[in-house]
């Protein structure tokens, strides 16, 4: 392609980027996009009716096609298609924005402004968290009263309801933690585009509120904002998995697991899950620890056999890990979606999904014919007081974690409901659904995962913890974990459960 061909590719591309943002769609092509929506889930969702039943599900398909009337822009088509994904209350199955939702839609190269905050929400207060904005008033612990002319209460009700991560099952807590973690994207996804925002908040100490006039910002911007403003702060200095001793005179020590998946900047660390674990339950036992807090706060979970790794150095004798079930459908989804990526490893792919699952069960799920218990680590297993802090984004293999620990008995639970379900959950594989005439994705996965757990220990969908806690305003104010603090308390009065 020659310069002058390739200017006129990029022009029409550009033209052809610009006119999918203003574009609107009529009452047939969303029907019709819902009508598609619906008839994928069923067919390749591997369990869409665990929360929800059939004819729960299809009356709210027709609810949604009776109140569809004129054009529709892109976010108001989002907002129809929504609640059908968040009912069938799967939280590996959503339906993130688009670039085309999160972009200027005046322009093709520039960046979207967002909510310049992060935000934390304690005792029924937004307060600010960090200020990525040119206001350097508005310090931590500021409480946000109102963001254009919106209060804070009905505001966190709107994103709650528009959330596109919820976790498993009907979750109250999942639905607010996402929220204000997803607080900026929310508010835009909401509200659209906003050079400003008139924001109404009162400084800690002080009886009168103010309202000023902050102006958004790009992401790029507030990165460089947290280099300079919070140059002292460094979130990746221990990388996936840390070991730290907090207590040496009571014998406490504490692994954070802030994921169970490396990306590729891990990888170029030369670091590895199963060897920076050896190392920790090395440690563990030459520093003689009687009390382990492990951290499963905000992990989001990832590769199932590390969560499975790790799990094994608190057994006591062999167990049944997980199933992993596929209908006909899913996994024949799977091979085709294979096919899109080069041929050979497509091929052999493939077939080692026909040699491997071709065990059909009572449900009708297609499962390994490679099931085998795992065996307790040999060295440095750990038998003494484990104490777990979990909270709503304790997810997918982060709650295969905590509820295997908990089936076999093991620790004590601190923080918030677990983000994930406890029996398992719909994961393994994964593929997109695209509306034909919005061209929307929908992420769907396409195993269902049982944990093997026993029923009779615990019924409930979600893992609760055994004391319930959460921040408090002057631990918040004096950069103090309260659920560490508890913790740590329960472990000086030797309180434990298990």
């Amino acid at each position: 392609m020659n310069t002058k061909a390739r200017c006129v590719f990029l022009i029409l591309l550009l033209i052809s980027q610009l006119r999918s943002f203003s574009q609107t769609y009529t009452v047939e092509q969303i029907k019709e996009d819902l009508e598609n929506l619906k008839k994928e889930i069923e067919k390749y969702h591997p369990d869409p009716y665990k929360y929800i039943s059939k004819e729960r599900f299809a009356f709210m398909q027709d609810s949604l096609l009776q109140k569809v009337a004129g054009r529709y822009s892109l976010r108001e088509a989002y907002f129809i298609f929504l609640p059908l994904v968040q009912a069938v209350g799967c939280g590996h199955t959503h339906m993130s924005p688009d670039r085309r939702l999160l972009s200027k839609s005046n322009s093709f190269t520039e960046r979207p402004k967002f909510f310049p905050f992060s935000v934390r929400y304690i005792n029924n207060q937004l307060l600010v968290s960090r200020n990525y904005s040119a206001d350097k008033k508005i310090t931590r612990g500021t409480e946000i009263l109102e963001i254009d002319g919106q209060p804070i209460k009905n505001i966190l009700e709107q994103l709650e309801k528009i959330s596109y991560y919820n976790g498993d099952g009907i979750n109250p807590n999942a639905r607010k933690y996402y929220a204000i973690r997803e607080f900026r994207k929310l508010y835009y996804l909401w509200k659209g585009e906003r050079e400003n925002f008139a924001v109404t908040y009162q400084k800690l100490g002080q009886s009168k509120s103010k309202t000023s006039k902050i102006e958004g910002q790009s992401i790029d911007f507030m990165e460089k904002m947290l280099e300079t403003r919070y140059s002292d702060i460094d979130e990746d200095t221990t990388g996936i998995v840390s070991y730290r001793v907090i207590d040496s005179s009571q014998k406490v020590a504490m692994v954070d697991i802030r994921s169970f998946m490396y990306g590729t900047k891990d990888f170029g660390r030369s670091t590895n899950f199963e060897g920076e674990t050896r190392k920790i339950f090395r440690k563990l036992e030459e520093n003689k620890i009687e009390n382990l807090i492990l951290d499963l706060r905000g992990n989001s979970g990832g590769i199932i056999d590390y969560s499975i790794f790790f799990l094994r150095y608190f057994a006591s004798q062999p167990f049944d890990a997980y199933k992993i079930g596929f209908r006909d459908e899913g996994l024949l989804r799977l091979k085709q979606d294979y096919k899109k990526y080069d041929a050979y490893l497509a091929k052999e792919a493939a077939s080692r999904l026909n040699k491997e699952f071709t065990v059909r069960n009572s449900d009708g799920y297609l499962e390994s014919k490679y099931q085998q218990k795992q065996r307790p680590h040999d060295e440095f297993r750990f038998n003494k007081n484990v104490y777990v802090l979990m909270n709503a984004g304790t997810f997918s293999a982060a709650a295969l974690l905590v509820s295997k620990l908990h089936n076999m008995g093991v620790g004590t639970y601190v923080g918030m409901t677990c983000g994930g379900a406890y029996d398992g959950c719909s994961a393994a594989q994964f593929s997109t659904i695209k509306l034909p005439n919005t061209e929307l994705e929908i992420s769907l996965p396409l195993g269902r995962i049982l944990y093997n757990n026993d029923a009779k220990k615990y019924n409930k969908p979600n893992l609760q913890p055994d004391f319930e806690v959460n921040s408090n305003l002057e631990d918040f104010l004096n950069n103090e974990d309260t659920v560490l603090k508890y913790t740590l308390n329960l472990i000086r009065n030797k309180v434990k459960i298990r």
